[in-house]
């Protein structure tokens, strides 16, 4: 498999998934409802979506986590599951990649520094919590 910066410094040309948030809603989730959340309570869906991609010749795989940073999962009311739910992710498209590589998906806050709505020290300890539990779930894969 190797490190995808080797990889891409060999010049090799790899495919990636995509379009997430349009099959996990073609799987039923719901307008407002929490992506992230299916890592727990819809993880075979999730597995699914995941092996898809695999299966149709990907050579990674992202994980159901771009909404998972703490911040943005306080919108659901469920900021203290970030954790679980990005070990969930991460396990999820361990489990389906295989022999591939597995990208852990982080994606914006949903605040701004320079509004003062949030600080670099909450950023940085949100966007922290969430590359741990993407590596734990991961065992140890190379989300770079």
């Amino acid at each position: 498999m190797g490190k995808i910066t080797d990889r891409l410094n060999r010049g090799e040309i790899l495919v990636s998934d995509g379009a997430w948030g349009t099959f996990l809603h073609s799987k039923g989730l719901k307008p407002g409802q929490c992506p992230e959340l299916w890592n727990i309570e819809h993880a075979e869906e999730v597995f699914d979506i995941a092996q898809s991609y695999i299966e149709a010749g990907a050579d990674m795989v992202e994980t159901n986590s771009f909404g998972g940073s703490s911040f943005k999962l306080a919108h659901y009311g469920l900021s203290s599951r970030a954790s679980e739910f990005n070990e969930a992710a991460a396990a999820i498209s361990r489990k389906a990649a295989g022999n591939k590589l597995v990208l852990g998906s982080v994606g914006p806050t949903g605040k701004i520094l320079m509004m003062g709505e949030i600080t670099p020290e909450e950023m940085y300890e949100s966007f922290k919590e969430q590359a741990i539990a993407l590596e734990r779930g991961g065992g140890g894969c190379d989300y770079r």
